[in-house]
């Protein structure tokens, strides 16, 4: 306040001296600035430095001095737009959502001020500029590294947060995804619960704290259907709208935008730090451009195309959804990495899963029937005739048997070959069903081999006594018979299903989850009746060449020949060696079992 002193005459009433008179000046009106800038004082804040500018405001990093802490305070012109931020940031209350304190408008310049929570590091538009500059990334610390590099370095020490850091340090990079878009989806099912949509998801707009805590900012272009119901003015940033959110701000009609919209802009968020690039729109001549998401892991790439679906229907209907599958995926891809280092013999059949179906499926019947042809020569006696009818029943047999087995079992792998080059882009049910027919592939592989072998065990002798007389020992030839083909059937089968199985939990299964369905219990579920024969399959792999050996015995009478005795030691070191063999092919398979045994139901974000 200025002061003047008058000489005229003066009341002493009025707490003046006689003779003098105190007249209060008018001060020049105050010109506000055209444009906030660090330094200025706005109220009790103090403008420290600009840490961010948009269509609707600056922000600034400022001080609260009546409270003694640092805030983001956005300043913006346009009062209404400032306000309606505040009113839809204020009911949300979550982690992963930028808090705010106030509002208020600056009585001085008439702005409208927005103090919300200061947030120190970087937003995920850097992040990801930083992490593809050097090539791309492979594990979760990469995306420490660049925010770290990218990132203000001014938050205080926070012990627990260090909580984040260190899950997202423990993950490799698709995971890390799964986990920063987790967190991302569950502030976006938080928002949708209040009615209100973001409907402005971008890099740009999401923050990482110094401890890479995702944190979705800048609400100013939300709708609130809770206040304002189906009216109101729509925005958003175009190439991350969904093309309902597009044509609806085109035509003006918000009735149409709804949670799928932020979905879609968060799928786009996804595909951009999982790949480092935008999606690519179809060529307008029908050609399909590579698509970046054929690099990631299918488990994360089918959450974000279904993101991405341009039908809205097709896409996730809540953002619940969309963090169940998210988590999903994290933990197949955690049960994919703690999956043990293949040997020699598991990256071939990574490499060559049907190849190694193959080999699995026909290599235990190729040893079977060795068994089986040694065993007639050395024990079953025939005569000229007999020996006839029984060679023409071979090629009989053979030639209707085999037939039939390879024609199934050529059905049953072209129905898991043809699909496995699509594998990248399968999802939902249709990889539901590839999964559902690999766990029944060793079940058939038994079914083709008892139909195979076990029938001629009495068709052989049946067949042959019939047309080429009867045998000399009747009893004895049967039980020979029953004794070479149960043997061998046996053999094939037990060591078939066995390498099947192998092949399926080393190459296929672990390729093939759905992270939109996918939970522990439902796996555990899948995984549990493939392994639980496997205990009496490892017994019937010592027993059956042993009891093979005490029934020859039984049914032997005279002298044992040098060919017998032959026999006995093989079936004998037959059982020792198929045990081993069976003990450590079980043993494999439990270890890779033992991944998705130990997975749990919580979440994990």
């Amino acid at each position: 306040m200025n002061t003047i002193a008058d000489t005229g005459p003066t009341d002493p009433r009025d707490g003046g001296l006689p003779g003098t008179r105190v007249v209060e000046a008018i001060a020049p009106p105050r010109v506000p600035p055209d444009n906030p800038a660090a330094g200025m004082q706005i109220g009790e804040f103090l403008l420290l430095e600009e840490v961010g500018r948009g269509a609707f405001g600056r922000v600034f990093l400022a001080e609260q001095e009546a409270l003694n802490r640092r805030v983001a305070l956005k300043v913006s012109k346009l009062r209404a737009k400032t306000a309606e931020e505040g009113k839809s940031l204020g009911g949300l209350e979550h982690e992963s959502i930028v808090k705010v304190y106030s509002t208020f408008t600056d009585e001085h310049t008439g702005w409208q001020c927005l103090c919300l929570q200061y947030v120190p590091g970087a937003d995920l538009r850097a992040v990801i500029d930083r992490l593809y500059a050097n090539g791309t990334p492979a594990v979760g610390r990469d995306i420490l590294a660049a925010l770290d590099a990218v990132g203000r370095r001014d938050a205080p020490f926070d012990a627990a947060a260090l909580r984040d850091r260190d899950a997202l340090a423990a993950d490799d990079f698709p995971q890390a995804v799964c986990r920063l878009g987790g967190r991302l989806a569950e502030a976006l099912a938080f928002a949708h619960a209040r009615g209100v949509l973001h409907c402005d998801i971008k890099p740009a707009n999401i923050l990482l704290s110094p401890y890479a805590r995702p944190m979705l900012v800048d609400f100013n272009v939300a709708f609130d259907r809770t206040r304002r119901g189906d009216s109101g003015a729509l925005g958003g940033t175009r190439f991350y709208m969904a093309p309902e959110h597009e044509l609806a701000l085109k035509d003006r009609t918000p009735a149409v935008v709804d949670a799928r919209c932020d979905i879609y802009s968060l799928g786009v968020v996804l595909h951009e730090l999982a790949t480092g690039k935008k999606p690519i729109p179809v060529d307008l001549n029908g050609e399909e451009p590579p698509d970046p998401l054929d690099a990631v892991p299918r488990e994360l790439a089918a959450v974000i195309r279904r993101c991405l679906q341009p039908d809205a229907a097709k896409r996730y209907q809540s953002a619940d959804e969309l963090v169940r599958s998210l988590s999903g995926a994290w933990q197949l891809l955690a049960a994919r990495r703690a999956l043990p280092r293949p040997e020699r013999l598991g990256r071939w059949a990574i490499a060559h899963p049907i190849a190694a179906l193959a080999l699995a499926s026909v290599a235990p019947h190729l040893a079977a029937s060795a068994v089986n042809i040694t065993f007639n020569a050395v024990q079953i006696q025939l005569n000229e005739h007999q020996k006839q009818a029984f060679a023409a029943m071979v090629l009989a047999y053979n030639a209707a048997v085999y037939p039939l087995a390879l024609a199934i079992a050529v059905i049953l792998f072209r129905r898991v070959a043809l699909p496995l080059p699509l594998l990248p882009r399968l999802g939902g049910t249709a990889i539901d069903e590839l999964r559902r027919r690999v766990r029944q592939l060793g079940w058939w592989v038994v079914a083709i081999g008892a139909i195979g072998w076990f029938p001629g065990g009495l068709l052989f002798p049946l067949v042959v006594d019939a047309s080429a007389g009867p045998f000399e020992n009747p009893g004895a030839t049967y039980g020979q018979f029953l004794i070479s083909f149960t043997l061998s059937g046996l053999i094939g089968v037990v060591f078939s299903y066995l390498g099947v199985q192998y092949v399926v939990f080393r190459s296929l299964l672990p390729r093939m989850g759905n992270p939109d369905a996918y939970t522990a219990s439902a796996m555990r579920a899948e995984v549990r009746p493939l392994i639980a024969p496997f205990g009496p399959l490892v017994l019937l792999a010592s027993a059956i060449p042993l009891t093979g050996a005490v029934l020859l015995i039984a049914f032997t009478e005279g002298t044992m020949t040098l060919g017998f005795r032959l026999l006995m030691a093989g079936l004998i070191g037959l059982g020792a060696g198929g045990v081993a063999l069976a003990e450590r092919t079980v043993s494999r398979i439990h270890r890779l079992a033992a991944v998705w045994n130990a997975t749990d139901e919580c979440g994990h974000f």
